[in-house]
């Protein structure tokens, strides 16, 4: 009895360090939330995602708005519906939409925590915690309307149950592995290199100890011919690019993304070296044995890997948010193996040290986002408190709904029309909204301080109705956009 009432303290204790990491992982990702905006990849995500138009029109946006092979996304649709229905529930909100990356970019912490006990019985999952709650990309990226959170939640998941199947021949579990493997495969393509990994475990596996996972092999076999089934047009329009957004910058070999991933060059270039050394000391291991820790460093090598050769060979795809499922793997392998590269300091003491260092660049940099988003927020707010109704913009049409989805805007009921739209008699008075040298399209020359030229179709616009006249100055002022207010004469 004795021994049970132990155990059953040890879970519950368990329980709680997994609350309050979860609860440590939401206040870092929240903490941003309220002063949020998008930029303009988000409003495309929440512009095809419009949950008041068909899922035919849906796919048409997807597609170009034109329905023929460009497609304005790389990734599949699949996220997109996911994002569509979520809208449905909860409201056609664009901060509903971060609450979808923000709830699984939140549960990406206790799950890695979870995965790291399964590699390595060790309390490493306290260390790896703390790095994954404080790391400034992961708490970036969950703030975006974007596929990043789910694909990364999923990937944990999906190695999870792998490790399950390893153990535990139930029908059950190989079902749901299969199905997860479909899904993740289906909204994210890249993660194909966590089945490459898993397949060098399994042939190593094999080679070494003559063990042959066979119904593991069908059921990849039957997960990849799913996969292809399900996605045959997503996979005949993408595989014909020859082109993608991103290309392979010159210092990727000398920081392996580490410096996007830790959020700064300083601590990215500590703990790649910290890596780096891990592989070294321990490269005869994951060459010559294998062991069921070694599956997380075959899914990290195999992702560069699998990435650089189709960037070579077909198109770049060298984004670190592209093999972003890998950074919660790389925090385990350091947290599992850093005792093997026998440096002078204690090892409680360096790992202490690396908690600490992460905290303090996540206190300094949480509000340096490398991606500058216009003030959208700021601007719709500075509308509300000069009590303007009426919102008229020459932007397309992704922009003016971006627009229209603020929750400032859908709060107090203002009204958002292009510059094609009739004015409507009532409207007395007007702010005409547009984007002007901003800093996604043209960096730090379109900074306030470089007093950049006005673009010309900000300044070139008039109103239909010639009854408006413009109140002058321009406001010029505000980042990323140029305000014109008219009113009746």
């Amino acid at each position: 009895m004795y021994y049970v009432e132990v155990d059953i303290k040890k879970i519950n204790n368990k329980i709680l360090v997994y609350i309050l990491f979860t609860i440590l992982a939401f206040i870092c990702r929240y903490y941003l939330f309220e002063g949020r905006n998008s930029w303009h990849d988000e409003w495309h995500s929440i512009y095809v995602a419009d949950p008041n138009i068909s899922n035919d029109l849906t796919l048409l946006r997807y597609y170009g708005d034109k329905g023929d092979s460009f497609l304005t996304e790389f990734y599949p649709s699949l996220y997109l519906f996911i994002l569509k229905y979520f809208f449905i529930v909860f409201g056609y909100i664009d901060d509903n939409g971060r609450w979808l990356s923000l709830i699984f970019g939140t549960i990406t912490v206790p799950l890695t925590m979870y995965l790291s006990e399964i590699v390595t019985n060790s309390k490493k999952y306290f260390f790896i915690g703390f790095l994954v709650s404080f790391n400034l990309f992961l708490t970036w990226q969950s703030l975006e309307i974007r596929a990043h959170s789910i694909f990364i939640a999923f990937t944990l998941i999906n190695i999870i149950l792998f490790y399950k199947i390893l153990e535990n021949k139930k029908f059950i579990i190989y079902a749901v592995y299969a199905l997860t493997s479909v899904f993740l495969l289906s909204i994210w393509p890249i993660t194909g290199a966590v089945f490459f990994g898993k397949t060098i475990y399994l042939v190593k596996e094999f080679l070494i100890k003559k063990k042959l996972e066979i119904t593991v092999f069908i059921i990849f076999g039957v997960i990849l011919i799913s996969y292809i089934f399900l996605n045959i047009d997503y996979l005949k329009f993408n595989l014909a690019r020859d082109f993608h957004y991103t290309s392979l910058y010159k210092t990727f070999f000398f920081n392996y993304h580490f410096r996007s991933f830790f959020g700064s060059p300083i601590l990215g270039g500590i703990f790649l070296v910290i890596f780096a050394l891990i592989i070294i000391k321990n490269l005869k291991e994951i060459i010559f044995s294998n062991n069921k820790e070694n599956i997380i460093i075959y899914i990290i090598l195999s992702s560069y890997f699998l990435t650089l050769v189709y960037t070579f060979f077909r198109a770049s795809i060298m984004s670190p948010k592209y093999v972003l499922f890998i950074l919660p793997l790389i925090v385990i392998w350091i947290g599992i193996k850093i005792h093997t590269i026998n440096i002078r300091i204690d090892p409680k003491k360096f790992e202490i040290s690396l908690i600490i260092l992460s905290i303090i660049f996540f206190l300094f940099n949480i509000n340096n986002s490398p991606i500058d988003r216009p003030p959208t927020k700021q601007l719709i707010n500075e509308m509300i408190k000069q009590k303007v109704q009426y919102i008229i913009s020459g932007e397309k049409d992704y922009v003016i709904n971006y627009f229209k989805t603020k929750k400032g805007v859908v709060k107090n009921d203002l009204t958002i029309l292009s510059d094609k739209d009739r004015i409507p008699k009532i409207v007395n008075k007007f702010w005409f909204i547009c984007l002007n040298n901003t800093r996604y399209s043209i960096g730090n020359k379109g900074l306030l301080i470089n007093k950049p030229i006005p673009e010309k179709k900000c300044t070139d616009y008039s109103p239909s109705d010639e009854s408006f006249i413009e109140i002058l100055p321009i406001v010029n002022d505000t980042q990323d956009y140029l305000i014109r207010k008219f009113k009746k004469k």
